[in-house]
């Protein structure tokens, strides 16, 4: 009896041991800010969209080409004209060793097509940086549940051994009651089977605990070292529902599928404009010994381009863009309406917890009374041992419901508050 009171204290002291040790939430929040792939790839994504985005705006800036060249030439073809009556000039048509410079400078006047789909690049890297923003609050969300699902099966395991001991002293009693000729073999083989039965129980909880473990060292890439501290109860009820409605629009997801609308329409209004005529202009500086009848080393030409083309398949890009801004409009609206189901659904989530919390409570304190009542019944020799070993089964069926209550209440104010746009520290 004694040594199964010095493991339980044992026990009691590691576990506060380690909660003096432990790492809480947002060290793994911080950590996945840092580590977590889908927040990097999310990251990458917007670096690409706004690269792609430069790329486009550039196109609208003067592009600038240079070319040079030699030319060895078997023969050389210069002549000499008359430039006065006694005089004459020597001009190099082709030289024997020809060289040649050009540098040329062109900017497009009118592109009414390129400057839309300028702007439409605008709104896809600014959807881009949208969806990266509703990533780091999906990485978030899963990386609370993830902690509380570890701190949860770590309580699970506490209160598992807790039960293990209660029926190793069990088993320890009642053999000793038998060896005094005052219990049944058959008390001493129910208080055996309860010892195995608790005994898989622990193996269950050490499995879900060595799981969570896991599941939370790949979403944060920090190695949870010691125990996840039980979060405190914070028994006050959530801001008004339609308060926090009114927060739904300026959500990442809401944000990325109406910019993802934009950028459609805009593409669509391109297509549509591929049918407009672009005017460019360009400026070219030419260097040549092979001077030709000009006779000029260094000579320029600039002028003004006409282009337009109309085909088939622009006609048809056409209705494949007008297509495409009526789905992305309609995705806008989705994501609207589901990001406002998902507020509600959390919010009654935490109304609900609050009240099974509260409930949890007062079971947890009457199966303690139960459990000490039908012990000292039984001491007294009122009460069966099956009255004892189902009050030690009622108190940890109790507790494993007070665990799984305050957890899903913290779990469900976490939820809420990144459905609602809030700090996961925001009241």
């Amino acid at each position: 009896m004694n040594g199964n009171r010095a493991r339980v204290f044992g026990a009691v002291v590691g576990l506060t041991t380690s909660l003096a040790g432990a790492q809480p939430l947002t060290a793994f929040l911080e950590a996945a800010e840092q580590r977590n792939l889908d927040g990097r790839l999310a990251e990458q994504a917007t670096v690409s969209a706004q690269a792609t985005f430069g790329q486009q705006w550039g196109g609208l800036l003067p592009a600038l080409s240079a070319n040079g060249g030699y030319t060895r030439n078997q023969f050389p073809a210069i002549v000499e004209l008359p430039s006065g009556q006694t005089s004459a000039t020597t001009i190099t048509i082709i030289p024997r060793d020809q060289l040649e410079a050009t540098f040329k400078a062109e900017v497009p006047l009118v592109d009414v097509s390129r400057w839309l789909k300028v702007s439409a690049s605008s709104s896809a890297a600014e959807a881009a940086v949208a969806r990266e923003a509703l990533s780091r609050d999906q990485v978030r969300r899963q990386v609370v549940t993830a902690f509380y699902g570890f701190a949860g099966a770590q309580a699970l395991v506490d209160s598992a051994r807790k039960s293990l001991a209660v029926s190793l002293a069990q088993l320890e009693q009642q053999g000793a009651r038998r060896a005094a000729g005052v219990a049944s073999e058959l008390e001493v083989v129910r208080a055996s089977a309860e010892v195995e039965r608790n005994r898989q129980l622990v193996a269950d909880a050490e499995a879900l605990l060595a799981t969570s473990r896991r599941t939370l060292r790949t979403l944060s890439g920090l190695e949870a070292e010691g125990e996840a501290p039980m979060p405190g109860d914070d028994l006050t009820p959530p801001p008004a529902l339609a308060e926090l409605e009114g927060r739904v629009g300026a959500l990442p997801a809401v944000e990325a599928a109406s910019r993802d609308a934009t950028t459609a329409s805009k593409n669509a209004g391109a297509a549509t404009t591929a049918l407009v005529p672009s005017v460019n202009a360009q400026f070219t500086q030419r260097l040549t010994n092979a001077t030709g009848f000009q006779n000029q080393v260094a000579s320029w030409n600039a002028g003004v381009t006409f282009s337009w083309r109309a085909d088939l398949g622009s006609l048809q890009g056409l209705r494949v863009a007008s297509a495409a801004a009526q789905t992305a409009q309609l995705n806008a609206e989705k994501a609207q309406l589901s990001a406002a189901d998902q507020l509600h659904s959390d919010w009654q989530r935490v109304t609900a917890a609050l009240t099974k919390v509260k409930a949890s409570r007062a079971q947890v304190t009457a199966a303690r009374r139960a459990q000490a009542l039908a012990k000292e019944r039984n001491a007294a020799g009122v009460a069966t041992q099956l009255d004892v070993i189902q009050a030690d089964r009622d108190l940890f069926s109790a507790e494993v419901n007070d665990i799984t209550a305050r957890l899903d209440l913290a779990s469900a104010r976490a939820s809420l508050k990144l459905s609602a746009g809030l700090a996961l520290g925001a009241p």
